[in-house]
């Protein structure tokens, strides 16, 4: 799985991908619309246009694919937002480059139905205990990283009179909302969107 494989799927241009690929696209955008319980593998095989057992063939499982997806959004925000902002002292400066770089990532995979690679990570009672326990374990580090930061920033006087735990909740919250809402054709560019999202989001925490 690769970023140029949504890419090519979801902004319109011929999507030169190979079976699995498609498989993991329209699972995701299936577990989205539909809810992970409520979509079944033959829903899978009838959006890729394969039968059942041909896509048996591919994936295991439904939990498989499921943790699949999940594993590849992790890796993005892993990747794309805290390995860059883990070089950055100025906490201040790195909880800008953290909202920003986050809102910039879930609008990297756009579709009818939002990004569906965010929305599916509150999926997790679709997985198996230890593969849940995986997920959530990651998830956490990434929370308690900006926790972090946030308390750097009120030692040094800069967070404005709110608990840092809260302020870490507000700030997902904003950004995760817009895995929903946000359409490819909708009336604010991603630069705009960005900006006016990231200074929601830091105002609200900063002094």
């Amino acid at each position: 799985m690769n970023d140029a494989m949504w890419q090519e799927h979801t902004t319109g241009t011929p999507a030169i991908i190979g079976r699995r690929e498609q498989i993991y696209v329209h699972a995701a955008q299936l577990f989205c619309t539909r809810g992970f319980a409520a979509t079944s593998m033959a829903n899978i095989a009838e959006a890729v246009g394969i039968t059942k057992a041909g896509l048996y063939h591919f994936v295991a499982s439904k939990e498989e694919l499921l943790f699949t997806l999940m594993s590849f959004s992790m890796e993005r925000l892993e990747e794309d937002v805290v390995a860059p902002a883990r070089t950055i002292a100025d906490p201040v400066e790195r909880l800008t480059a953290i909202v920003r770089g986050h809102l910039q990532s879930v609008m990297q995979v756009t579709t009818p139905v939002g990004n569906p690679l965010t929305i599916i990570l509150e999926e997790t009672s679709g997985l198996s205990p230890d593969k849940a326990a995986q997920i959530k374990a990651r998830k956490a580090a990434y929370s308690s990283f900006v926790r972090t930061t946030l308390d750097e920033i009120k030692a040094a006087g800069g967070l404005a009179d709110v608990d840092t735990r809260m302020a870490t909740s507000a700030i997902m919250g904003i950004i995760l909302w817009l895995a929903r809402w946000h359409r490819p054709d909708g009336p604010l560019a991603v630069p705009d969107i960005v900006d006016n999202l990231s200074r929601i989001a830091l105002r609200g925490v900063l002094r």
